[in-house]
């Protein structure tokens, strides 16, 4: 598997870098925020598992097992197609719920069943819907590819063609109007919810919240990268220092804090928000290569290494290659939930560099 990496050992793990690769070429470093700079386990990972959990336990009484819904997060983080964390809630969502018995999804998918104001009262068996519901999400997932909700929607199609199955969970997807933003969509809304808490909720999104969340789990975050590091990169690049990162730039700010402006490049630091801004026909978001166009431009460099931790990640510097520009990709996978899959996953398609923890960043200069 390792065939033509070097291999060698930190406190932090092993780390495997692609030979007669020259990381000293590259005149800018950007990175990725989630699972790079931040350990976001406890608090994107954790949304997602909540708000699945929420829906999940509102239809039967119960929650799904937490290790399954881990598993599926980074089954999908694979595909390459799966950087939202809300397309990753609802595919698990609607894979959970494709498991239930018709007349159980029958009622939920009623006009007359409100999310979490009505409550079915049929009598379930905890143990025989939990095993239907996770065999049903793992043969959805297997239809999970790059294309993200594109390749889930005719996955339940193939699934369930000629089934009232199919009709119940159509009804389901428009009564969570998803995808669509926060305020206008149940899942979207319940996901920023817990994430951000009230007030970061209201401040980002200009609506009011309906569960009143006091903490979100942003607060659980904490910046990785460790001082001496920052200092060996900032030596080695001086102020092309850029971020090009799927998270919104308000979220960012909350926990990487005046590192933005002080450490990396504000103007070299873009977020989704940018994508969302630019968006019209096409999604620039990743694996679309626009986040780090911008960084390339604003930086006004001709080569740059990007650090990151999903294939998302791999793709859109991929991606970038393709359109002429030297760009070069380090992984990460401490954080990840399988971390093997992930170092497989970055050498078989030819990383750079795949490294335990961004601090290891070092050792390829």
């Amino acid at each position: 598997m390792t065939e033509g990496y070097k291999e060698f050992a930190t406190y932090n793990g092993l780390n495997y870098i692609k030979e007669r690769t020259d990381f000293r070429k590259y005149e800018a470093i950007a990175f990725d925020v989630d699972g790079t700079l931040i350990d976001s386990r406890l608090s994107y990972n954790e949304t997602i598992y909540h708000t699945v959990s929420m829906f999940y336990q509102w239809a039967v009484g119960f929650k799904p097992p937490k290790d399954e819904i881990r598993s599926s997060i980074a089954k999908l983080r694979l595909t390459g197609g799966f950087n939202n964390d809300w397309d990753t809630s609802y595919t698990i969502l609607i894979g959970l719920f494709s498991g239930f018995p018709d007349e159980l999804l029958k009622l939920i998918s009623s006009p007359d069943y409100k999310f979490f104001k009505n409550f079915t009262k049929m009598k379930v068996n905890k143990e025989s819907i939990t095993e239907a519901s996770i065999k049903a999400l793992n043969y959805l997932l297997m239809y999970a590819d790059n294309r993200g909700l594109q390749s889930i929607e005719e996955g339940i199609k193939k699934l369930y063609n000629k089934k009232d199955k199919l009709d119940y969970l159509a009804e389901i997807k428009n009564k969570l109007n998803y995808p669509n933003l926060p305020g206008k969509s149940m899942l979207s809304s319940i996901f920023e919810e817990l994430y951000l808490g009230t007030d970061l909720y209201r401040e980002m999104w200009q609506v009011e919240p309906v569960f009143k969340v006091k903490k979100g789990l942003i607060e659980e975050e904490k910046v990785v990268l460790e001082n001496d590091v920052r200092v060996y990169i900032k030596k080695r690049f001086g102020n092309r220092i850029g971020i090009a990162s799927g998270r919104p730039r308000k979220a960012a700010m909350k926990t990487l804090k005046d590192l933005i402006g002080s450490f990396f490049n504000s103007e070299g630091s873009f977020f989704i928000d940018d994508a969302y801004y630019k968006s019209k026909d096409e999604w620039l978001g990743k694996p679309n290569p626009f986040l780090i166009e911008q960084v390339f431009k604003s930086l006004k460099v001709n080569s740059c290494l990007y650090v990151g931790d999903s294939y998302e990640d791999m793709l859109m510097v991929k991606n970038a290659k393709d359109l002429g520009y030297e760009a070069g990709f380090v992984g990460v996978y401490g954080f990840s939930a399988e971390p093997k899959s992930f170092v497989q996953k970055f050498i078989e398609n030819g990383a750079d560099a795949v490294i335990p923890s961004v601090n290891d960043i070092k050792f390829l200069f």
